[in-house]
C-alpha cells in the first residue's frame, strides 16, 4: 500500500502589493515579500504586534489571520501573518 506524504508548504518569493487592514489600527500599506497556502510575510513601515488580527487584501483577494510575528528589516518591518483555514 503506498502512502502519499503531503509536501511541506514552502514560501514561494512573489512580488505586489497588499493592503492590511489590522484590528482596532489604521489601514497599512505593504509590499509582498513571500506567500505559501498557510500564511503571507510582508514589508511595512509599522510595527504590528504578534497576535493582532488582521484582513490581508492582495490581487484582488482577501483573507484573515494573526500576526505571528514582526521584526525590523532595513528601514521597513518584515509581518509574517498565519492566514486562517
Amino acid at each position: 500500500m503506498n502512502v502519499k506524504h503531503p509536501l511541506p508548504e514552502q514560501p514561494v518569493r512573489s512580488k505586489g502589493e497588499a493592503t492590511l487592514l489590522p484590528d482596532g489600527c489604521p489601514e497599512l500599506p505593504a509590499v509582498v515579500c513571500d506567500i505559501s497556502p498557510s500564511g503571507i510575510g510582508v514589508l511595512a513601515d509599522r510595527i504590528l504586534d504578534a497576535g493582532t488580527a488582521v484582513d490581508v487584501h492582495v490581487h484582488g483577494h482577501a483573507a484573515r489571520g494573526i500576526v505571528a510575528s514582526c521584526r525590523p528589516a532595513g528601514a521597513a518591518f518584515y509581518i509574517a501573518i498565519a492566514l486562517a483555514a
